[in-house]
């Protein structure tokens, strides 16, 4: 049964290793990986700190990892969907007994030496193969190998679940690198999966708004983007707004891998009615709905949906502003669209249905959800950012500075937008 709720993760692993590896092994490689979050009595006092343990823990269990809490157990004071209870370690616990079958988060120090240890803010790390430092302010997430970050997130989240995610993929690579003798290419594969030793990924700048009024937008999917976003959004505090998601599917036992917002016990249920169970000071609307051209969209959007037609007819819609997210293999794809800007048809140009089931990983498609919430709450602010798109590897966040890229309009954009017609016009001027 845990091989069926990993398929979707061990899909992406094949692609970088050799032909033939038998399932059961990949299977191992992911079950096999023991991580112990250390947070101390400072960190785990902040709801910020709650909410980088949950989420990084929460990521590690969807990937069949083993997840230890060695932290003290306290009171949550603040939604933390979809978790249940008042109590960090009982609610943790319940959540992954719900989660990948076989796979648990449990409260104290594992029996044996961890594959990896993180630890948040300034406390001691224990014995482990690997281990790593994480520090978070409002915005921003650091990692090192060497030395204790500084944690000084106290309410808003984004740094803190940016953090969070930096953990995940570590705690992912060392399931790969049990998988070293069978790669597609040994040089490469140790250059990809090696441990990072220092990274810093910086979401916006200190000085941003917090938004808090999200208005009235719609979410089209109610897959693994959407869920990334919507668990980010739900954590802000004192948050507001209306979000009408429209999705037409139920949630399966292979969407456990990455929704982040998806217990085993939903499972079979219509996606967005089990989304709309946790709003609150934000509201999510069902729409049980496959979104096709013709539907009406409000003035901004949020995309997650796989399918690049559907991406197409969600911009002829004419939204104001659409912010898009996507993943590819490890890649992470984002980007925000409006009047003035080459639209999502520029950007994929190339259509086609998706077909056969689309490999992913927890902790990527998180970060396309984590980055596509940013871009919202931004443009809610009137912070527009400065690059269009973001084109992000999490297995290698070193490279985070290098992630912003603009866009460039297209002459056959398949969606005729305004700037790719005034492109048309320029180029066919005498």
């Amino acid at each position: 049964m845990h091989a069926e709720a990993l398929n979707r993760t061990t899909l992406l692993m094949r692609t970088e290793l050799a032909d033939g590896v038998a399932e059961d092994s990949l299977i191992e490689a992911l079950t096999g990986v023991t991580a112990v979050i250390v947070a101390g009595p400072a960190v785990i006092a902040t709801s910020a700190g709650r909410t980088a343990v949950i989420t990084a823990a929460l990521l590690m269990a969807r990937s069949g990892h083993s997840v230890w809490l060695a932290c003290p157990d306290v009171r949550l004071d603040e939604p933390q969907p979809p978790l249940a209870g008042t109590m960090l370690h009982d609610a943790l616990s319940r959540a992954g007994d719900d989660l990948i079958p076989g796979c648990a988060i449990r409260p104290g120090l594992p029996p044996a030496r961890a594959d990896l240890a993180i630890v948040l803010g300034e406390a001691s790390a224990p014995e482990a193969d690997q281990v790593i430092w994480l520090g978070a302010s409002d915005w921003s997430a650091t990692l090192s190998s060497t030395a204790p970050g500084a944690w000084t997130a106290v309410d808003w989240p984004i740094g803190a679940l940016a953090a969070a995610a930096l953990a995940a993929g570590e705690a992912f690579k060392a399931s790969m690198r049990r998988l070293a003798d069978v790669a597609r290419s040994r040089v490469a594969f140790e250059m990809t999966w090696a441990p990072s030793t220092t990274a810093e990924v910086t979401l916006a700048p200190e000085t941003a708004a917090r938004a808090r009024d999200l208005g009235t937008f719609d979410m089209v999917s109610g897959g693994a983007i959407a869920n990334a976003a919507l668990f980010v959004l739900l954590r802000l505090p004192e948050v507001s707004g209306v979000c009408r998601t429209w999705d037409d599917d139920e949630a399966a036992l292979s969407n456990l891998n990455r929704n982040a917002l998806l217990l085993r016990s939903a499972v079979g249920t219509s996606k967005v009615t089990d989304l709309a169970r946790y709003g609150r000071g934000l509201k999510i609307e069902p729409v049980p709905v496959r979104f096709q051209a013709g539907h009406a969209l409000g003035s901004t959007v949020l995309l997650g949906v796989d399918d690049i037609p559907s991406r197409w007819a969600a911009q002829g819609a004419g939204p104001d502003w659409m912010g898009v997210g996507a993943t590819a293999g490890f890649a992470v794809q984002v980007s925000a669209h409006d009047a003035t800007t080459a639209c999502v048809g520029c950007l994929h140009p190339q259509g086609g249905e998706a077909t056969g089931p689309i490999p992913t990983a927890s902790f990527v498609s998180f970060w396309s959800g984590l980055l596509l919430a940013v871009r919202l709450l931004r443009h809610r602010a009137d912070e527009e950012t400065v690059d269009a798109q973001t084109f992000f590897s999490p297995m290698r966040p070193e490279a985070w500075p290098w992630a912003g890229q603009g866009m460039s309009p297209r002459a056959d954009c398949p969606v005729g937008c305004d700037v790719s017609r005034d492109l048309m016009r320029s180029a066919s001027a005498p």
